[in-house]
């Protein structure tokens, strides 16, 4: 096999997976010993081993900066990680039209770089942005708590390219805003952690940066809390961030981020609004910088991602909070828009018994393990899946992959 790819990309695009174990220690368990680290120079490259793993029987991972591969259901079945790193070129902002399309193995920090010139920027905050791949946080979801004003990767996306399972690119959707009716291809591969395709190019919409950011917090009784929560999704009051916040001391607030011009905070509008809400339901607020949440991708650490209805947002916190302190595990979470994350460390046991009772008190919710240690992911069902789409799923990835080039197990139902 090796052999094979280096005729095809030369020896320098071929690697041993080592050089990631070597890089993240925490990864090793999910890199299987006989596979190899390709990183094609271009697209096309990409797609030519695409061709020649369908015709040799490979099973391929795509993968951008390695960030999140902890997240993976378990080990992959794959005998080729394919590194899109190479692929970084900015095809074209269109400042006017509000768009940029590039290549997926970009940055996202250094593609915020390339549009604050202009003004404008992608409205997300992954996990991971200083050093995550656009293509890494498209494939797995991750674009954190701004989806409350601006949408998820979704509802940004207008157009992608792809790596059909049969070496093919091809195009879904385009470059505009108002765009042409068909089979909406390009939001199947968001989420999908590159078992139906690998992304190569995408267009995103972009906004104008915010002329002025004010974040306040509220802080009060978890009661309080859940009155002045309501009070602000009943009020014509327009956050862009709207998030629940557990700490790593136990205490639960409220974090609003707003997007507006100098002249409205200027005028203590919007402060004489927020500190009437606090008054009327005996709460603490104060201005605040973000606290945002420090990430330490260390072998022992679990990243949950949690998703409910908006009125049961604060009940999965103070689950976790209690949970949390029964079980002796260190805990921070944040919540927004019904989908939040939990940041854990404790023994593996205790970690186990939180995880499993968590989803029993969340019954019309999910709770998904995205990082843990493999050990612990074999214990339970990582991805917590409770729908009934699975047999549809399956279905498409039969259309989409029968030669099972993409299959390597990784995702839900083993997909």
């Amino acid at each position: 096999m090796k052999r094979t790819l280096s005729a095809l990309l030369g020896d320098a695009a071929v690697h041993s997976l080592a050089e990631l174990g070597d890089r993240s220690p925490h990864l090793r368990p999910y890199l299987p010993e006989h596979a190899l680290l390709v990183t094609p120079p271009t697209p096309e490259a990409g797609a030519a081993v695409i061709t020649c793993a369908q015709r040799e029987g490979w099973r391929v991972l795509p993968i951008g900066a390695g960030t999140k591969l902890n997240w993976l259901g378990n080990t992959p079945k794959a005998d080729i990680f394919l590194r899109t790193t190479a692929w970084h070129q900015l095809i074209d902002h269109a400042a006017a039209d509000m768009t940029v399309t590039t290549q997926v193995g970009i940055p996202f920090q250094q593609l915020q770089h390339h549009l604050a010139p202009a003004g404008q920027w992608i409205a997300a905050d992954p996990l991971f942005r200083e050093t995550a791949t656009l293509g890494g946080c498209l494939a797995t979801q991750s674009n954190g708590t701004l989806r409350q004003r601006y949408g998820s990767w979704r509802d940004q996306l207008l157009g992608v390219k792809f790596i059909r399972s049969d070496g093919q690119i091809v195009k879904a959707g385009g470059r505009v805003v108002k765009n042409v009716a068909g089979y909406d291809l390009m939001k199947l591969l968001i989420g999908s952690y590159g078992t139906l395709g690998i992304l190569t190019e995408v267009t995103l919409r972009v906004y104008p940066l915010p002329d002025a950011v004010q974040i306040w917090q509220l802080r009060g009784a978890v009661a309080a809390l859940a009155k002045g929560l309501g009070a602000i999704f009943s009020s014509s009051l327009a956050p862009a961030r709207c998030v629940l916040r557990l700490e790593g001391t136990g205490a639960l607030l409220l974090e609003l981020e707003f997007h507006t011009l100098r002249e409205v905070l200027a005028s203590g509008t919007l402060g004489d609004r927020l500190s009437q809400i606090a008054r009327t339901h005996d709460l603490q607020l104060e201005p605040q910088a973000p606290l945002g949440i420090t990430l330490n991708p260390t072998p022992d650490q679990v990243i949950l991602k949690m998703g409910v209805p908006l009125s049961e947002m604060l009940l999965a916190l103070t689950q976790l909070q209690q949970l949390a302190r029964e079980l002796a595990c260190e805990c921070r979470g944040e919540m927004s828009a019904g989908v939040g994350y939990a940041y854990l460390h404790g023994q593996e046991e205790h970690l186990r018994q939180l995880i499993l009772r968590l989803r029993q008190g969340l019954p019309r919710g999910y709770v998904t393990v995205l990082a843990a240690p493999l050990s612990l992911k074999q214990q339970l069902d990582p991805w917590d899946y409770r729908g009934n789409a699975l047999e549809l799923m399956r279905n498409l990835k039969q259309q989409l992959d029968a030669m099972g080039v993409f299959g390597t197990g990784v995702f839900v139902g083993n997909l």
